[in-house]
C-alpha cells in the first residue's frame, strides 16, 4: 500500500509541478505586458481554495492533473462577465502581435528552462559520466570504424554527452545515419565516422559497443551550466528524430497516453524503496522528458494548442484583420478532434501494451 501511495503522490506531483511552471510563464509574461489576467488555477473542477490579490484570482481545484490562466480578452466566456471591469488598453486581443506571441509562447519556454535547470540539478548530482567502451562485437560498425576497448566517448554530432543514456537514445534515434563520434583514446581527441545498424531484437539502431562503463569528469560550474543546455537539447534532437522515424513508417508509430505516462512514473518513482537518490535522480530526468514533450506538444500549430493561438496571430497579422469568432470556434473544434483522435489512439495504445485489450477480448 504504501509503494501505491508513493507511485500515487509522485505523479501528481511531477504532472502539478510542469503545469505550474508552464501557467506560471503565460502569467508572468501576461503581467509583464500589462495583461489583466482573470484567475491563475492550479487545477480544474470544483475550487477547494481561492484568494484575490488586484484583479487577480488564485485558485487551488480539486483535480491538481491540469491548471490554466484566464486572460482578459481570450476567454469568451469570462469576458462576456467580466470584461465591462478591464481597461481597453489591457485586453489581449488589443496588444500588439509581438505581446500576445510572447506571451502564449512563454508557457513552452518555461517548460523548457525548467528542464535546463532541473538537468543541471540531475547531472551536478549524479557528475558527467563519460560513456567508456568496454569492447566491440565482432562484425559491428563500431568495429569496423576502428573503435577500441577504452574508448571514452565525449560526444555524438557535437553533442557533449553527460551519460550512457544519452549515448544510447542518439544511436537508437539516428535513422541510419552517419555518425560522427569525438573520441579520446590515450589522452588525445580524435573524430570517427561510424554508421548504426537496425538491430531487429532490440528494435532500435546500434554501432555494437559492449560491457559500456562511465569515466567521471570533474565540472566547473560553467561546464555544469552548459551541461543544462546540452542535456535539453539532446532531448530535442532525439524527440524530434523518433518523429521523423515514426511519421516516415521507419518504425510502429508508439505513443504514451495518460495511463502509460502514469505507469511510467510510477514504476520510476518505484526505485526510490531500494535506493532513494537513485530514484529520485530517475524521476527528476523523467520530469525533464516530460517538460521538453510538454513544451513541444504546445507549441505544435493546432487550435486550442498554444502553437495554435500563435497560428491565430500570424494568419492576422497576414489578412491585416482579426478573425471572426465564428472561424476561431470552427478552427477550435477542428483542433479539439484531433486532440480527442490523438488521446483516443494514444489510450488504445496503452491498452495494448499493459495487455489489457487481450484480457477483455478473452472475456
Amino acid at each position: 500500500m504504501d509503494r501505491i501511495i508513493i507511485q500515487i503522490i509522485t505523479v501528481v506531483l511531477v504532472f502539478a509541478v510542469l503545469v505550474i511552471v508552464h501557467e506560471l510563464g503565460h502569467f508572468g509574461v501576461a503581467k509583464l505586458l500589462g495583461i489583466w489576467v482573470y484567475e491563475f488555477s492550479l487545477g480544474f473542477g470544483p475550487v477547494l481554495f481561492k484568494r484575490k490579490k488586484n484583479e487577480t484570482q488564485y485558485s487551488l481545484r480539486a483535480f491538481p492533473l491540469g491548471g490554466f490562466v484566464s486572460v482578459a480578452g481570450m476567454d469568451q466566456a469570462a469576458d462576456e462577465e467580466k470584461a465591462s471591469l478591464v481597461p481597453p488598453q489591457r485586453l489581449y486581443n488589443n496588444k500588439p502581435a509581438w505581446a500576445k506571441i510572447l506571451t502564449i509562447a512563454a508557457g513552452p519556454l518555461m517548460n523548457i528552462v525548467f528542464a535546463i535547470l532541473i538537468s543541471m540539478l540531475i547531472i551536478g548530482i549524479s557528475g558527467r559520466q563519460v560513456p567508456l567502451v568496454g569492447k566491440t562485437m565482432p562484425g559491428s560498425s563500431a568495429e569496423s570504424a576502428g573503435i577500441q576497448s577504452g574508448d571514452e566517448i565525449w560526444a555524438v554530432d557535437n553533442l557533449p554527452l553527460y551519460n550512457q543514456g544519452q549515448f544510447i537514445q542518439l544511436i537508437a534515434s539516428s535513422e541510419g545515419e552517419s555518425l560522427k563520434l569525438k573520441i579520446k583514446r590515450e589522452g588525445k581527441f580524435q573524430e570517427i565516422i561510424v554508421k548504426p545498424q537496425f538491430n531487429p531484437e532490440l528494435n532500435r539502431s546500434i554501432i555494437g559497443v559492449d560491457a559500456l562503463t562511465y569515466k567521471e569528469i570533474p565540472m566547473n560550474f560553467g561546464g555544469l551550466l552548459r551541461s543544462g543546455l546540452d542535456n535539453t537539447r539532446i532531448m530535442l534532437v532525439t524527440l524530434f528524430r523518433g518523429l521523423k522515424i515514426m511519421f516516415t513508417g521507419k518504425v510502429k508509430v508508439d505513443v504514451a497516453g495518460p495511463l502509460g505516462m502514469v505507469q511510467i512514473i510510477g514504476e520510476t518513482a518505484a526505485v526510490m524503496e531500494e535506493d532513494f537518490l537513485i530514484g529520485l535522480l530517475n524521476v527528476l530526468y523523467l520530469a525533464v522528458f516530460l517538460s521538453v514533450n510538454f513544451a513541444v506538444l504546445n507549441l505544435l500549430p493546432v487550435p486550442v494548442l498554444d502553437g495554435g493561438w500563435i497560428m491565430f496571430t500570424v494568419i492576422e497579422l497576414i489578412r491585416k484583420k482579426p478573425l471572426t469568432e465564428k472561424q476561431k470556434a470552427i478552427a477550435q473544434m477542428t483542433g479539439l478532434v484531433l486532440i480527442a483522435g490523438l488521446f483516443l489512439f494514444a489510450t488504445y495504445s496503452d491498452f495494448s501494451r499493459l495487455g489489457w485489450l487481450n484480457g477483455l477480448m478473452e472475456r
